[in-house]
């Protein structure tokens, strides 16, 4: 018997693409595989797979890539498969009345092809296919489809080619119109562009099942095309079994005529080698472009007069009997091998199937590396078997057991600057040490002078004398202890001081006692020696001590508070007359002076928060003093000694 299940568009249920033949002890299922992204027929007989051509006493199954074929010659049965559509074609006078499911009975009348188990015909063949489940079908309830967002338009064109003259010769054979009303239901209810495909193929198959071999993928505009594994190329009116490099294939399959003969003979559409390329053999998709080949265990191929090395052998393809012949490698005869190196000995080894000598290192024979002196480096070489050790010199000046780069100053001599020079010493082999005298810079500023020092290489610039800025922006230098006045400021004096190491400069300003000439006595007006002061006899005023207050000031520091400041001022004797003895005029004369004087002392506060103590003379009191007249009409007077002793501390 022939069991079967038509799983497809028109019974709208979701089943995996199989089919099951049940033929006396013989179970062939038939199912598809994804093979890197191509669907693939594969084909179990007693759920052991097989490679078609396949045959047995009974029934043949053969492929050309796209369908698949189970023959019968006994029952004059054969079933086709091709994933979504199979077919099974039977004889009337085999099957007559004697079939039922859902391919109908087997009458020649398709009014009773949607028959339920029960006998009743169902107007829908879809919905009659859900009764025929068998306990073979994987098939599950159809579920219910998600409402289409938008009108759908079936678009039958496809199918129009059934009617076309793509298909002329087999109208009077077959008649199309029941592929056409399932290519149009398929379209409509599948909403898969190229679902009317099945119809046409289903129609085709029929054709060539009676002898009409039909090229009608080439008419869809690429819909319906069909792409062939590499390298294998589609045909669309090829042999049911297409020959091989295997001769005894060919022969059973194709060459020898018996009951199969006549059912796969016929033409239909497959993946076939391209022209003027063989299939190398049925279990595989390797197309080669010639037959004169020895196949290999391993399924590899080589072409005749083709040699190789195969473990031990050397094999050759022998061109007139397609057949490997294999004889032993021959060993070449071994030079004479001398291990003479250091840490060397011989040992055998085998090479593929030959033994051969070599030489092989003993490590513990090898010296170990030496120590390289100051500027050398340490260089391993590999020899044979121990490293070679070398010490050779390095580009830098050694002195006292270090190294210096080129340019580096090297610690030799104090007073020379000695580095390492690009020139090598011909005796040692390294880089000469040039050594010069250091330059000592001996220029020292202003107030400052050179001097040398004991143990150094150098002198350094000391400080000799005071330097003071004058206010109209020249500088000079003073020698301790002694005082300047500048020119044109007779009012001010400096005076240097040395006090350890320190050079210090004390600045002593002289304060003039009021003066207005309109309250002189007329002729005694004067200047004081040092040009500071201006000095009168005052009108009606006796020589006398006077006292001036001022804030006293040296160098910016300053008083806390006034001091009194004295002075002698005053009228006295001088008088003119004529002797007539000496017949001249005579002078007498006296100046107002100081009698008596003491030193005082007074603390001056700086600005950089240090004080010294200032000594200034104070006059005790003053008298007329008979002085010489050498300038008729002008007299001398005293002054008031400037003399000033400091000393500064740092407060």
């Amino acid at each position: 018997m022939i069991d079967n299940y038509y799983c497809g568009a028109a019974d709208g249920l979701s089943c995996p693409q199989s089919i099951t033949v049940f033929y006396q002890s013989y179970k062939i299922f038939i199912t598809q595989k994804d093979i890197n992204g191509h669907f693939t027929n594969q084909v179990y007989v007693n759920d052991k797979p097989v490679s078609p051509a396949y045959q047995s006493g009974d029934f043949r199954i053969v492929t050309t890539g796209i369908d698949t074929a189970v023959v019968i010659p006994k029952i004059d049965a054969r079933v086709t498969f091709a994933g979504l559509i199979f077919g099974i074609y039977l004889p009337f006078s085999e099957f007559g009345n004697n079939t039922e499911g859902q391919c109908g009975t087997c009458d020649n009348n398709r009014k009773d092809d949607c028959m339920l188990p029960s006998g009743k015909i169902d107007p829908s063949c879809p919905n009659m296919a859900h009764a025929w489940h068998t306990n073979n079908s994987h098939c599950e309830p159809p579920t219910p489809p998600k409402p289409s967002p938008r009108p759908f338009t079936c678009n039958t064109t496809i199918c129009q080619i059934l009617k076309s003259s793509v298909f002329e010769k087999c109208h009077k054979i077959i008649d199309y119109s029941p592929f056409v009303v399932a290519c149009e239901f398929d379209t409509c209810h599948m909403h898969i562009g190229h679902i009317g495909c099945t119809s046409l193929q289903a129609y085709a198959d029929a054709c060539a099942e009676n002898g009409v071999c039909i090229d009608w993928r080439s008419a869809t505009d690429g819909v319906c095309e069909y792409k062939c594994p590499s390298p294998k190329v589609y045909e669309a009116c090829g042999p049911q079994v297409a020959p091989t490099c295997e001769q005894w294939y060919n022969q059973k399959f194709i060459y020898t005529i018996n009951q199969f003969s006549a059912m796969t003979d016929m033409k239909i559409e497959g993946c076939y080698c391209p022209n003027h390329t063989y299939l190398l053999s049925f279990t595989s998709n390797e197309c080669v472009p010639s037959c004169e080949i020895c196949q290999l265990a391993n399924g590899k191929w080589v072409k005749a007069n083709a040699t190789w090395i195969d473990g031990c052998e050397e094999c050759i393809c022998e061109e007139d009997t397609l057949q490997v012949s294999c004889h032993h490698l021959s060993c070449p005869e071994q030079p004479f091998l001398s291990c003479d190196q250091d840490g060397q000995v011989k040992v055998n080894e085998s090479v593929g199937c030959c033994q051969k000598e070599k030489c092989e290192c003993d490590m513990k024979k090898c010296q170990p590396a030496p120590v390289c002196p100051p500027g050398s480096v340490l260089t391993t070489t590999m020899g044979v078997c121990c490293p070679k050790f070398t010490c050779p010199l390095k580009p830098v000046c050694v002195y006292n057991e270090h190294e210096y780069q080129v340019g580096e100053l090297v610690p030799m001599r104090p007073c020379e600057k000695c580095t390492c020079d690009k020139q090598k010493d011909a005796s040692t082999g390294l880089l000469k040490v040039d050594c010069k005298p250091i330059p000592c810079d001996e220029y020292c500023p202003q107030g400052y002078e050179y001097q040398r020092t004991l143990g150094q290489c150098c002198g350094n610039c000391v400080q000799i004398s005071c330097i003071i800025s004058l206010s109209n922006n020249s500088t000079v230098t003073l020698k301790p202890g002694s005082i300047l006045t500048p020119a044109g400021n007779p009012c001010v004096g400096y005076e240097c001081l040395k006090i350890g190491n320190q050079f210090i400069t004390v600045e002593a300003k002289i304060f003039c006692p009021p003066y207005n000439p309109k309250d002189c006595i007329p002729g005694t007006e004067t200047i004081a020696p040092n040009g500071c002061c201006h000095f009168c006899i005052k009108k009606g005023q006796p020589c006398s001590v006077s006292t001036t207050t001022v804030r006293l000031e040296s160098n910016g520091c300053h008083s806390k508070g006034m001091v009194n400041i004295t002075s002698c001022n005053g009228a006295c004797g001088t008088s003119t007359f004529y002797s007539n003895s000496l017949r001249s005029l005579q002078h007498s004369c006296s100046c107002c002076q100081e009698l008596a004087t003491s030193e005082r002392q007074i603390q001056l506060f700086c600005p950089d928060n240090t004080d010294f103590t200032h000594t200034y003379t104070h006059i005790d009191s003053c008298g007329c003093l008979k002085t010489e007249c050498s300038v008729v009409g002008r007299g001398k007077m005293a002054t008031t000694p400037s003399s000033v002793k400091s000393r500064r501390r740092k407060r």
